[in-house]
């Protein structure tokens, strides 16, 4: 019976923890709140579906796995790039804001509850933290301005570590006071000592992890277990060597690993996400199950009189001196001294120190899980609730985003936002590819490096900033299916994506339709085939009165009233600014034109000369077309004009042509030939005057050089249509 209720309990707390985290994320609100809710209600007090005390002494053991795990995570993902580059406002808030909300809140403690000193200042280390899981949810539903959004973000991302290291340090050092060794000089060493272990266990395990990701000595599919295991070892032997470092140990370790920022570190994250999610719906279950309310309502009013101190007197002042000097409006302080909801960290340690601390005899080890997740409601809820009505009371609601989300992080991108942010508007490029993600960042960019159709907002606050979605990689396929996507993300966004012409005039499901298609005019893939530098991409600005005239059709942006449009109405009037790409000049083209540039279906080079002929003689009627036909193919067959890659090059004089002329095409089968034995794809055919023989070998020289580069090959070979096979050889 007993094996039955600990398999039920584990069950039933992993089952009902993951479906309370899903669906919060579905309803945008804080994870914890649900999660206490429902693990209380499923307890013993309420529904009895879930008995933590049947786990016994493995409790403790799962919770301070669960926590050592979650704390591991958060050094994974830890942004030393938001300390460096941290506003004035945020580090006051890391700093003065640090030690006014633990100082303050435990000096309150002290004087109110009469506990020592040291545990009073473990309870106020606590609540030091904020968090982004539980300000994101509340960011995705009030629209502040981007200021106080970004330091109500960076505090909570960056302010875990810090109440984590301090919670850590006074919880160290009320075990080493209360362990019996010696006072004074000694206890102080003891405590030294337990700090050094769990430091010392940390930064070997990190480093050693660290380098054998560098080494690549584990399989890819096995890195994600191994790490997971090598942090569990962490803890077990920081705490087997001295009891209590473990958490400390495990930390650290994980902080080394995200600081250095080691390969592969990205797939490593993305499953300890996903972990952390199991690891939270589980804990969460046991230890909001494992909640007394009789406890809670022990400490009564006073308890209550703390966390309105906490939110209306600590947090204001808090954020008074912590901005000291700043350039924020009074209303913007004021909604900051508003905001501070606690989450999973503040609760986990909260719950895992009053474990360990009753186990140790602590008769006051209940107050930390009491005064911890009071907070919580009281911050989470009261705040949460309020704050979209108090932006508004504070005038600080801001307007419908205009940020730019750009997924593709290529040149053209990249060159795309650099102006767009010199108008001012916010951009964030995605992108899978971190060499792209690297060179975005280099030069001065917001980039993440993920997968536009599986990241979350949830992990990126960011996000909530962007008003207009572009898809610009090579596949179509998949800038369709992105826009599908932050479609049903974002709130009534504008979505573009690049496509061909071609690709447009298909028929598609009305389901499927979903945005606009840009830049079509653009050969993207023979852009990117020939991996342009900046300097080969020359964006021009003109102006341009739409009352008269209409953009070029080969435009980028266009910038009218203050809007700035990738797809311009056809009403839209006035003055307006058009930037657009202008290819450098390439001689090659002088004897072409688009009209003559064809992909064919010919299964046969007679056949596909007879085609290419066809294009100019609708042009240069006076060429005879049956005797330069019949005298090409009589050409070929006694030597080929194959030059190798594929190519080939048939040239003719011909009386009555003006100039030399070029017609281009490319085989959408390769073509067979009985004299060569390798089939042709590309054909550049070439009809000179008979009197010019310099001009004639001249141009067949130019497409021998062309040919020659295999940047150019392979943006001819990458055209998938007629437009894009023109640009290849217009930007060659």
């Amino acid at each position: 019976m007993a094996s039955h209720q600990i398999l039920t309990t584990f069950v039933f707390s992993a089952f009902f923890g993951v479906l309370f985290v899903v669906l919060s994320s579905k309803l945008r609100t804080s994870a914890i709140v649900v999660l206490l809710a429902g693990g209380y209600l499923l307890g013993p007090e309420m529904a009895g579906l879930i008995h933590p005390e049947v786990l016994g002494e493995g409790m403790s053991a799962i919770i301070s796995l669960a926590v050592g795990l979650i704390l591991f995570e958060g050094g994974l993902t830890l942004d030393i790039k938001g300390y460096r580059q941290g506003a004035k406002e945020i580090w006051g808030l890391l700093t003065r804001g640090v030690l006014v909300t633990w100082l303050f809140t435990a000096t309150a403690i002290y004087f109110v509850f009469d506990f020592s000193i040291p545990f009073s200042l473990l309870a106020g280390s606590l609540i030091i933290v904020t968090g982004p899981t539980v300000v994101g949810p509340l960011l995705q539903r009030v629209r502040v301005p981007k200021k106080v959004h970004q330091i109500l973000y960076w505090e909570g991302v960056l302010i875990d570590p810090i109440g984590v290291f301090i919670s850590l340090l006074c919880y160290e050092f009320i075990i080493q006071q209360g362990s019996g060794v010696g006072s004074g000089t000694e206890a102080f060493y003891a405590f030294l000592y337990r700090f050094v272990v769990g430091l010392g266990v940390g930064v070997f395990f990190g480093l050693g992890i660290d380098l054998i990701m560098k080494k690549g000595w584990v399989p890819d599919e096995r890195l994600n277990v191994f790490v997971l295991t090598c942090a569990l070892l962490d803890f077990a032997i920081a705490d087997t060597l001295v009891p209590e470092a473990g958490l400390l140990s495990v930390t650290i370790s994980g902080f080394i690993l995200g600081y250095r920022k080691s390969p592969k570190i990205d797939r490593v994250i993305a499953y300890k996400v996903e972990l952390k999610d199991f690891l939270i719906g589980l804990l969460f279950m046991l230890l909001a199950a494992n909640l007394e309310s009789a406890k809670f309502l022990a400490y009564g009013w006073p308890m209550l009189g703390l966390v309105a101190f906490v939110m209306l007197v600590v947090r204001p002042a808090n954020i008074l001196l912590s901005t000291t000097g700043s350039r924020l409006r009074k209303r913007e302080k004021a909604f900051l001294g508003w905001i501070a909801p606690r989450g999973i960290v503040a609760a986990s340690m909260a719950s895992i120190f009053a474990l360990h601390l009753a186990e140790l005899g602590y008769e006051d080890a209940t107050f930390l899980q009491a005064f911890a997740y009071s907070v919580i409601a009281g911050t989470v809820v009261v705040q949460g609730f309020t704050a979209k009505w108090v932006a508004k009371l504070l005038n600080v609601w801001e307007k419908e985003p205009d940020g730019w989300l750009i997924v593709g992080a290529h040149q053209l991108s990249r060159t795309l936002a650099l102006y767009l942010q010199t108008q001012g508007r916010f951009v964030i490029l995605i992108d899978s590819n971190p060499r792209e993600v690297k060179i975005s960042l280099r030069e001065g960019l917001n980039a993440i490096h993920d997968n536009a159709l599986t990241m979350e907002m949830d992990q990126h606050i960011e996000l909530n900033w962007v008003g207009t979605v572009f898809a610009v990689t090579e596949n179509e396929e998949l800038n369709r299916l992105v826009c599908q996507r932050w479609g049903n993300l974002l709130n009534k966004p504008r979505l573009f994506y690049w496509a061909t012409t071609m690709l447009e005039k298909t028929q598609q499901p009305s389901s499927y339709m979903v945005g606009h298609a840009a830049w079509s005019h653009l050969a993207l893939k023979a852009i990117l085939a020939k991996h342009l530098h900046q300097r080969d991409l020359i964006i021009c600005e003109d102006q341009f009165d739409l009352g008269q005239d209409r953009a070029p059709s080969h435009h980028l942006l266009v910038e009218a009233g203050g809007q700035i449009y990738l797809d311009p109405p056809a009403d839209l009037d006035g003055m307006a600014k058009v930037l657009y790409l202008k290819p450098p000049k390439n001689e090659l083209l002088g004897p072409t034109k688009p009209e003559w540039v064809v992909f064919s279906e010919a299964q046969s080079l007679d056949e596909l000369f007879r085609e290419m002929l066809s294009l100019v003689v609708m042009e240069q009627r006076n060429l005879d077309q049956v005797s330069l036909h019949k005298e090409l193919v009589e050409r070929e067959k006694e030597y080929s004009s194959l030059l190798g890659y594929q190519i080939s090059l048939p040239h003719v004089y011909c009386k009555g042509v003006p100039d030399c002329l070029m017609i281009v095409a490319k085989a959408t089968t390769p073509i067979q030939t009985k004299w060569s034995e390798d089939p042709i794809e590309l054909v550049f055919m070439v009809i000179s005057p008979e009197n010019q023989p310099e001009k004639h070998l001249a141009q067949i020289s130019k497409i021998a050089r062309f040919i020659s580069i295999e940047e150019n090959r392979l943006a001819l070979k990458a055209a998938s249509d007629p437009t894009e096979l023109f640009y290849a050889l217009e930007r060659g």
